[in-house]
């Protein structure tokens, strides 16, 4: 496997694995400078690069995918960079009984529809993204980013969010040719 270069970070690439494309990039813009002392969690890493760009700025890194192809390929990519990432294999959440994190970094298949599960996302592209919010006050200690296209209907995720007793907002956004992505934040109030 050829190493490629992507945002200073090294990977390596596996075409059954979801590369890392804009919303990969919007969920690194998105993410705090400093995370010393913090335990983050990459939710659906994928190549491991968000979940890389986690423990180089300074935390605990766990990285969590369905895939056990993925979760190889994401523990593989932080050892060429020369960091430790603690990879787990499961559907979503529910292997973290008694884990809460501190971040949760979520970039989900978004797209609505059935299909490959690197991009389908099911109803509205939803499916994913509802999962976790449901069970985001047992896991969150203090915030998520969750990755959503315009086509989600990230006002959904807001109004659901405050209902639970949280903050949330939109703190970044990225147009592209055809929809708009966008990194919604949902913190403790």
């Amino acid at each position: 496997m050829a190493i490629w270069q992507v945002r200073g970070l090294k990977l390596l690439r596996d075409d059954q694995i979801y590369w890392p494309a804009e919303d990969s990039l919007l969920m690194l813009d998105a993410l705090d400078p400093d995370l010393s002392g913090k335990v983050c969690l990459d939710l659906g890493t994928g190549s491991g690069i968000v979940a890389i760009e986690m423990a180089k700025r300074g935390c605990c890194t766990v990285a969590s995918d369905i895939s056990p192809r993925s979760c190889l390929l994401a523990s593989r990519n932080a050892e060429l960079n020369g960091l430790e990432v603690h990879t787990v294999q499961g559907d979503m959440t529910r292997h973290f009984r008694d884990l809460a994190f501190d971040l949760i970094a979520f970039n989900p298949p978004y797209l609505p529809g059935r299909g490959d599960p690197r991009w389908a996302g099911g109803r509205r592209g939803r499916e994913l993204i509802d999962a976790l919010i449901d069970d985001l006050p047992r896991l969150m200690r203090e915030k998520a980013l969750i990755l959503h296209a315009d086509f989600n209907l990230p006002e959904l995720t807001l109004r659901k969010a405050e209902k639970m007793g949280l903050r949330a907002e939109i703190c970044l956004r990225r147009k592209l040719a055809f929809h708009e992505l966008m990194i919604v934040r949902i913190s403790r109030a």
